[in-house]
């Protein structure tokens, strides 16, 4: 019965603004479960009457609701037996049909149908001037008039959810760019003794360079030509002993 009241909600623009292609008034008509609702079949007035009229619900559930003929009673369907009351006569280009007792099964759209005789050919179908789509809501529930209430309340719980996951995401991000700027300075330091400090075998001070440089030229032993040896001079490829 839910899905029903929606979308009844959810058409009565629809068969406002088009109608379903009916050239004559739509009436919308609201009712609690319980109430009643007054269908009004009418028609211009014409040189030859109708004999019968139809009431047929059209939309969600098509099925005949009567047929009245001209001063006759009017033949009514199973579900709207004992519920439904007809005022007037076809022949009288108008009838008022009152349906009571309605329940959310009963939402649908209704429409009037005059016939009028014609000798030798088929009978004449008529449109009467006023189609009606009825809703019937229940009383424990809210009708389509409380609907754009809800719609606002849902509208703002999810603008506001949005903005804390908005604020959320915010925050995280600051928190995120925070750390990670301290981590950078911390590893600054570490980084600037790293290249600024050499290993000692690689970089010595320089008056430990010249004591380095002084103990070699000690420990490299010379040896003098003897003052007495005047024939003394070195020997090798360039300078060959000679024996005199």
């Amino acid at each position: 019965m839910t899905g029903i009241r929606h979308l009844a909600c959810l058409w009565t623009v629809v068969i406002t603004l088009a109608g379903f292609g009916f050239c004559g008034d739509v009436s919308f008509v609201e009712r609690l479960e319980g109430e009643s609702a007054v269908v009004r079949c009418d028609m211009k007035p014409r040189s030859q009457p109708p004999f019968g009229l139809y009431l047929r619900r059209s939309w969600l559930r098509p099925v005949d609701v009567l047929f009245k003929y001209t001063k006759s009673d009017a033949t009514v369907n199973e579900s709207f037996r004992g519920r439904v009351s007809v005022s007037g006569d076809p022949s009288d280009f108008s009838v008022n049909v009152t349906l009571s007792q309605l329940g959310a099964a009963d939402t649908d759209r209704y429409t009037c149908e005059f016939m009028v005789e014609r000798i030798g050919a088929e009978d004449e179908k008529i449109p009467g001037n006023t189609e009606v789509f009825l809703q019937v809501s229940p009383r424990d529930r809210c009708g389509c008039s409380s609907y754009p209430t809800l719609l606002y309340a849902l509208s703002g719980a999810v603008g506001v959810l949005f903005l804390l996951l908005l604020l959320v995401g915010c925050v995280a991000a600051w928190k995120g760019k925070t750390r990670q700027g301290a981590k950078s300075r911390s590893q600054a330091p570490i980084y600037e003794e790293m290249i600024g400090v050499q290993s000692p075998s690689r970089k010595l001070p320089a008056h430990r360079l010249e004591e380095v440089e002084s103990t070699e030229y000690k420990n490299c032993s010379l040896k003098r030509a003897s003052p007495g040896n005047h024939y003394e001079s070195p020997s090798g490829a360039l300078f060959p002993r000679r024996d005199f």
